[in-house]
C-alpha cells in the first residue's frame, strides 16, 4: 500500500507548491501542441504549456522513475551487509542479494504503476503507440540499477562510512535529476551533456517521452539510454565477481 501512497503524497506535495503556491508563468490560453514544421522553440513552448496544465502526471512520473532508482541503490548497496549472517554460513551466489534488491523495488514500481496510469487518464492524457518501448526501458534501467548496486555493495564493505556519504549523495542526484522540472527548464542547451553525466536523466525523460509527450523518444537516443544499462550491469558484475572470494572475509 505505501508503495501506492507515497508518491501520490509526493505529487500532491509538490503540486501544490509548484502550481498553487508558485504559478507557472504560461499563458492560460497557450496551445499544448506544436503546429506541423514548427521550430524547437514553438514545440519547448507547447511542452511547458501541456507540464503547466498537466503537472500531476508530469510530476508523478519523475517521482516513481526516481523512488526506483534512489530506493535500488541504498537497498541493493546495503544488501551484503544486511545478510551478512546468511552470506557467511551458507554458499550461495553473493549476486543474488544485489540483484533481489533491485528486483524487488521494480515490483513495487510495476505495483506504483497503477495510480499512475489512473492520474494518466483523469488527466486526458493516454499513451499511444510508441508505449511499446517501455519493457526494453525498464529492462535496461534494472540492468543499470544491478550493475551499479553491485559495485556499491561491495564499496561498502571496504567503506562503511560509505553508506552516509550516500545518503547526500542521493538527496543531490535528486535535484540535480529532472524529477520535478523539465531538462529544458534547467539545463536548455547542456541538456545533451547532462544526459551523459546522469544516465538517470535519460531515464527520466524517456518516460516522460512515452507516457507524457507521446511521442518517438528517438533511435539514438533510446539505444544511448539502453547501451548505459547494459554497459553499466557489465561493469558492475565484472566488479563484483573479481571481488567475491573476498566477501567473505570482508563481512
Amino acid at each position: 500500500m505505501w508503495s501506492l501512497i507515497n508518491p501520490l503524497l509526493m505529487m500532491c506535495v509538490f503540486y501544490i507548491v509548484f502550481i498553487v503556491l508558485l504559478p507557472p508563468s504560461v499563458d492560460p490560453n497557450c496551445s499544448q501542441t506544436p503546429p506541423v514544421g514548427a521550430s524547437s522553440v514553438s514545440i519547448q513552448a507547447a511542452q511547458q504549456c501541456k507540464i503547466a496544465h498537466n503537472y500531476a502526471p508530469f510530476i508523478l512520473i519523475g517521482i516513481l522513475a526516481w523512488n526506483f532508482t534512489a530506493g535500488s541503490v541504498m537497498t541493493g548497496m546495503h544488501s551484503l551487509l544486511h545478510n551478512a549472517s546468511i552470506a557467511k554460513k551458507v554458499y550461495f551466489p553473493r549476486e543474488v542479494l544485489t540483484i533481489s534488491a533491485v528486483l524487488a523495488q521494480f515490483v513495487n514500481y510495476l505495483l506504483a504503476l497503477i495510480p499512475l496510469t489512473v492520474v494518466l487518464l483523469v488527466s486526458g492524457l493516454v499513451p499511444g503507440r510508441y508505449a511499446f518501448i517501455l519493457p526494453i526501458i525498464f529492462l535496461s534501467h534494472i540492468l543499470f540499477l544491478i550493475g551499479l548496486a553491485m559495485i556499491l555493495s561491495i564499496a561498502v564493505l571496504y567503506f562503511r562510512d560509505l553508506a552516509v556519504i550516500m545518503e547526500v549523495v542521493i538527496q543531490a542526484w535528486f535535484f540535480l535529476s529532472p524529477v520535478i522540472y523539465s531538462m529544458d527548464q534547467i539545463y536548455k542547451d547542456q541538456a545533451a551533456i547532462v544526459y551523459w553525466l546522469n544516465p538517470v536523466a535519460s531515464y527520466i525523460q524517456t518516460y516522460r517521452t512515452l507516457l507524457f509527450f507521446n511521442y518517438d523518444p528517438g533511435f539514438d537516443f533510446t539505444l544511448r539510454t539502453v547501451l548505459t544499462g547494459v554497459i553499466m550491469f557489465v561493469i558492475g558484475y565484472a566488479f563484483f565477481m573479481f571481488k567475491r572470494k573476498q566477501i567473505g572475509e570482508m563481512l
